[in-house]
């Protein structure tokens, strides 16, 4: 799933790693001429999801609040 929050684009998803679903997510950075960069952030979660709803659901919160906490020059 992808979506833009705070001129980031965000891509989301959910995998399984021996045995265990994963959630990823990556942060694309605007460029000044509103292309995204491939300067990029890489988030790996490796929780103890029920499943790849929950999975998406938590990579894309923790996505948000990681634009939130570190991209304020994004907004």
């Amino acid at each position: 799933m992808q979506f833009t929050f705070q001129s980031c684009l965000i891509s989301t998803s959910a995998s399984i790693d021996d045995g265990r679903i994963v959630a990823n997510a990556r942060i694309f950075f605007p460029a000044s001429d509103g292309a995204f960069e491939d300067d990029v952030y890489d988030l790996c979660l490796d929780e103890n999801f029920i499943d790849e709803n929950e999975a998406l659901t938590f990579a894309r919160e923790r996505a948000m609040g990681w634009v939130e906490e570190h991209c304020a020059s994004a907004m």
